[in-house]
């Protein structure tokens, strides 16, 4: 997980653009599009960012335009799943049953699975579209831009009370004993 995290430093790093630097986002931006997000992140749509970094020829373009509205069309409803999921998990935390976590657990697993048989289905398109190196590399930059979005939406909504008391504890336990 810290390598991930390094990965997305890194990555933000190396467009110049400050991936964690709002530490705290209200709470309207954890219901803030997709899009939106990207653009706040990195300055650029995700159809600009895509088109820069597999580099799109201007024959490609009309048809690469196409697809990838199509992906981002029928992506949508799993990027608004999981992000609603995400919101129901931290609001309702503190009150949380055992029948409860396994559901929303079971609705996210359910949720990832779907969205990966999208990817499956896609990367298909992309290949006979763009070539499989290009192809590989579209999904690299989707699974990226997928990610800074979770990180930049999880940073809008409270953290999760026993998490944040063990980090608190253990930053007790290192200080100095000062008397």
């Amino acid at each position: 997980m810290r390598n991930l995290l390094l990965i997305c430093l890194l990555g933000a790093q190396l467009t110049g653009t400050p991936l964690l630097a709002q530490t705290e986002a209200p709470a309207e931006e954890a219901a803030a599009s997709d899009g939106d997000i990207i653009f706040r992140l990195f300055g650029k749509t995700r159809e600009a960012l895509f088109s820069n970094f597999l580099r799109i020829t201007r024959s490609e373009q009309t048809e690469f335009g196409e697809v990838l509205t199509q992906y981002e069309t029928e992506k949508a409803p799993f990027t608004e799943r999981r992000n609603y999921l995400l919101r129901l998990y931290n609001e309702k935390f503190q009150t949380v049953d055992e029948q409860m976590m396994t559901e929303l657990t079971k609705n996210t697993i359910k949720n990832d699975k779907e969205f990966v048989s999208l990817q499956i289905r896609y990367y298909r398109r992309m290949i006979k579209l763009l070539g499989s190196n290009r192809a590989a590399m579209f999904f690299q930059l989707d699974n990226y831009l997928e990610l800074s979005s979770r990180l930049y939406i999880q940073g809008g909504l409270p953290f999760i009370k026993e998490l944040e008391t063990d980090r608190k504890l253990a930053i007790t336990r290192l200080e100095p004993n000062v008397h």
